[in-house]
């Protein structure tokens, strides 16, 4: 489960980041007219898609898989205590994948800002997809007043809730402006090695 999970973990946190970072990167390229920062977009967004579509799914899936066998009960009362927050999670991964896809498929074929749509569209429904999961995440570390409750909402906005949202939409922009910061750098670099 360990393995499995970290490895979405980081990939899925890597998809959230990116797409923000994507966004605001592709934002300041048409804003400035910038074709060597929109190169910079294009060429990153493959990666990002790629990562997060492919490898992130699978991941995904893996972890259903390996807790389902090792604990089917315990499970089964997740799956029931959160049906509504998984099936809204689903809707936004859905949305994410379909506007990856045609993120990437679209570029140089629409219009700038038809294209900054689709990554904006990206960004909102990965984030979303974080913002849900970290309710249930979180209950399972601390429940607070679900205990007694039983509540949806009890149980979704305990007391770590907030606190490792902000954590984790902060490790989500690290891990992708750091990959960006790189990729720029390489991108500098073989410029200079050209010229």
């Amino acid at each position: 489960i360990g393995i499995v999970a970290i490895a979405h973990v980081v990939v899925s946190h890597f998809a959230v980041g990116g797409g923000i970072v994507m966004a605001l990167v592709e934002t300041l390229a048409v804003r400035r007219q910038d074709g060597a920062l929109r190169q910079l977009a294009y060429r990153t967004s493959w990666i990002l898609i790629l990562v997060s579509t492919v490898f992130g799914a699978i991941t995904g899936v893996g972890i259903w898989f390996t807790i389902g066998l090792v604990h089917p009960t315990g499970t089964s009362a997740l799956i029931r205590s959160f049906v509504w927050g998984w099936a809204i999670e689903w809707v936004f991964f859905i949305l994410e994948v379909t506007t990856a896809v045609a993120y990437v498929a679209t570029w140089n074929k629409v219009r700038p800002r038809t294209h900054l749509l689709l990554i904006w569209l990206y960004a909102f429904a990965a984030f979303m997809s974080l913002v849900v999961i970290q309710g249930i995440i979180s209950f399972m570390l601390t429940p607070g007043t679900w205990l007694e409750t039983k509540a949806f909402w009890d149980g979704f906005l305990n007391p770590t809730y907030l606190p490792g949202l902000l954590l984790r939409t902060g490790i989500c922009c690290f891990l992708a402006g750091a990959y960006m910061t790189f990729a720029a750098l390489r991108e500098q670099r073989m410029v200079r090695l050209a010229a």
